[in-house]
């Protein structure tokens, strides 16, 4: 049964990693070209991102591998940072023409899965550290 969760905490955790890629293609044309295109790229990465973090999750928080703490933290900074375009200027200016509710929505779709990713990161972190020193 754990092999199984760990299995799906790095299912997930590839999940996110996929829907990065998606992200930073879309945001490299919207810096290169001031136009979103068809703006499928966030759509999935964002829902991937959602997929992947409950997946990590479940598997993550029940099993507690000893080092998908390296991995969880890696993929929430990657997984925000993939969502650049929407703060770097363009070559037409700073996309940024939507209303002050779309940006905040758009925030929070952005920022929960990355954050969630690295508050169980330093959480996995801090238990494989606390029981290290219990058996010690």
């Amino acid at each position: 049964m754990r092999i199984f969760l760990i299995t799906l905490a790095v299912l997930g955790l590839l999940f996110i990693a996929i829907g990065t890629t998606m992200s930073f293609s879309s945001s490299g044309t919207l810096v290169n070209t001031g136009e979103l295109g068809s703006g499928v790229g966030y759509f999935l990465a964002i829902s991937m991102g959602i997929f992947g973090t409950i997946l990590s999750l479940i598997g993550g928080l029940i099993s507690r591998p000893k080092y998908l703490w390296i991995g969880l933290i890696i993929i929430g900074i990657v997984y925000i940072a993939s969502f650049y375009g929407y703060f770097a200027p363009s070559s037409g200016g700073y996309p940024n023409n939507l209303s002050p509710n779309k940006i905040i929505v758009i925030l929070v779709l952005i920022l929960l899965p990355g954050l969630v990713c690295l508050g169980e990161g330093i959480f996995l972190l801090k238990y494989n550290k606390r029981v290290k020193n219990r058996l010690s």
